[in-house]
């Protein structure tokens, strides 16, 4: 396994497409204007397999404020401006789960944003997420509120 933390100016065009491509696999976001959004992230995290292949992929990214506060207003949360960074776009590909990928995006992400604060958002039933942010100090604040990507719930978490 190999770990790399990179500002998205500094990712060649291969990483910025694998990373949308396993981001996209996951599901859970916008593709459009996906590449764009990703090139404004303040880092991006890559884990590469021993095979030399990206696997897993996380994000510590710069909100809009528009967006940020609609995140907080959903979820009946206030404080919204104490949260400068999101931690997002977390994916393991499915060939690569169950080895501690996902810890091990954790662990980078939090070690970056070590003195900084982040919100960062999961899907209710979304439980080994949940389980991560819970033994990396996040907490749950406000209430569930519904996607708009499907019928499923999702819920902030907050550090710092």
């Amino acid at each position: 396994m190999k770990t790399l933390v990179k500002n998205p100016t500094c990712c060649s065009n291969t990483e910025i497409a694998r990373f949308e491509a396993l981001v996209n696999e996951g599901g859970e976001v916008e593709s459009a204007g996906l590449q764009k959004r990703i090139l404004r992230a303040e880092l991006l995290i890559f884990i590469y397999d021993n095979a030399d292949q990206i696997v897993a992929v996380g994000a510590i990214k710069n909100p809009n404020e528009g967006y940020k506060s609609r995140i907080f207003e959903k979820s009946g949360a206030s404080g919204q401006e104490q949260y400068d960074f999101e931690l997002g776009w977390l994916y393991v590909a499915e060939i690569a789960r169950g080895k501690g990928y996902g810890r091990v995006l954790m662990e980078l992400i939090c070690k970056q944003l070590a003195d900084k604060s982040c919100f960062a958002t999961t899907r209710e039933n979304n439980v080994a997420m949940q389980y991560l942010f819970n033994n990396f100090g996040f907490s749950h604040l406000g209430k569930p509120y519904k996607s708009t990507r499907g019928k499923h719930s999702l819920i902030l978490y907050v550090k710092g």
